[in-house]
């Protein structure tokens, strides 16, 4: 089969088409003939090196798919041959075929695209687990989301207007502000580059009752500093640390180092809480991610939410996804797609 490996931790050159065997299905998992492949973040860092949970190079990155059954390991039910599944998957996703748990599967809805599917899996789970299974979001509170107008963003977009929260959303560009009005219409857009979103927050709201932060760094700071008693801040990511033209690791975990200025005083005083999470490290909590699932699916199904795919590249452009989501050149969720 066909596979994107990452050769080395490094730019996006690193990225190259190898031919590697087919995979094939343990106990519980089910033979995927992928047809798209969602991008992340995640495989950015992964690819520098900065993400934990990767593998060592090389290795296949990619950690969500969409595409068909080939054929269900033992003691595997709910799956056949044929299948239209999404799923996550701990990385392996760049290629043709790919293992994953038929724990992490979903079935995919009719009329709903290879491409779209493979937008649905982590950006979502991580929308809905951010705001409603770590921050507990009510129809009263004040959020503020970062990097709005990116998968992950987008996607908390929508839920919140589902749930009638206040929404302010920090994006870099004016374009990428009308997407957030597009997605959202009663968010308060912010253009980062140009306007102090603090600032902002503070005149027209005082503060806010919850930040969903993927970029940490000196954002994490000034977001912390805005919440109002009884505040939660859940960190998702670290988008901060990359740069275009990012390959030092040293250099990625100095642009963090604004998130040590925690004082935990200051979070007894004010009843504050700071929440970290990502999907791999819920694999021990199935309950959590099915029950996220099926309430995602019943609001696919009414059209209350439905993934945005800004841009679809082939396989073999795997390099070129990269390049464009770390230079923050993407709206909504990159995909690759398999022919």
């Amino acid at each position: 089969m066909r596979a994107i490996v990452a050769r080395k931790n490094g730019d996006p050159g690193v990225l190259e088409v190898r031919q590697l065997p087919d995979p094939s299905p343990a106990p519980g998992q089910i033979l995927v003939a992928v047809k798209a492949a969602g991008v992340n973040f995640a495989d950015v860092l992964a690819r520098l090196g900065l993400y934990e949970a990767a593998p060592r190079p090389p290795f296949v990155p990619g950690i969500e798919v969409a595409g068909v059954v080939e054929r269900a390991g033992e003691g595997v039910s709910g799956f056949k041959a044929g299948d239209r599944v999404m799923s996550f998957c701990p990385f392996g996703g760049y290629a043709e075929k790919v293992a994953v748990s038929a724990l992490y599967a979903m079935q995919i809805p009719a009329g709903v695209t290879f491409s779209e599917a493979a937008a649905f899996p982590v950006q979502y789970l991580t929308a809905y687990h951010a705001l409603f299974q770590v921050a507990h979001v009510r129809k009263t509170d004040c959020v503020l989301v970062h990097a709005a107008a990116g998968g992950v963003g987008i996607a908390c977009l929508q839920l919140l207007k589902v749930t009638g929260a206040r929404v302010f959303a920090t994006v870099g560009s004016d374009s990428k502000a009308g997407v957030v009005k597009e997605e959202n219409p009663s968010a308060r857009a912010i253009v980062y580059t140009r306007e102090d979103f603090s600032k902002i927050i503070r005149d027209e709201a005082g503060g806010v009752d919850v930040v969903v932060d993927s970029i940490g760094g000196e954002i994490f700071r000034k977001s912390w500093m805005l919440l109002r008693p009884f505040g939660r801040h859940v960190l998702i990511g670290a988008a901060g640390a990359i740069k275009p033209g990012t390959v030092s690791k040293l250099g990625a975990l100095w642009r963090l180092r604004a998130m040590l200025f925690v004082a935990p005083l200051a979070m007894i005083g004010k009843n504050r809480t700071l929440s970290a999470f990502n999907l791999f490290t819920m694999a021990d909590r199935q309950n959590l991610l099915r029950e996220a699932a099926e309430e995602l699916l019943s609001l696919y199904a009414v059209a209350s939410i439905k993934p945005r795919v800004g841009l679809a590249l082939p396989l073999e452009k795997a390099a070129e996804a990269h390049r464009r989501l770390q230079e923050r050149q993407t709206v909504g969720k990159v995909v690759l797609t398999v022919s």
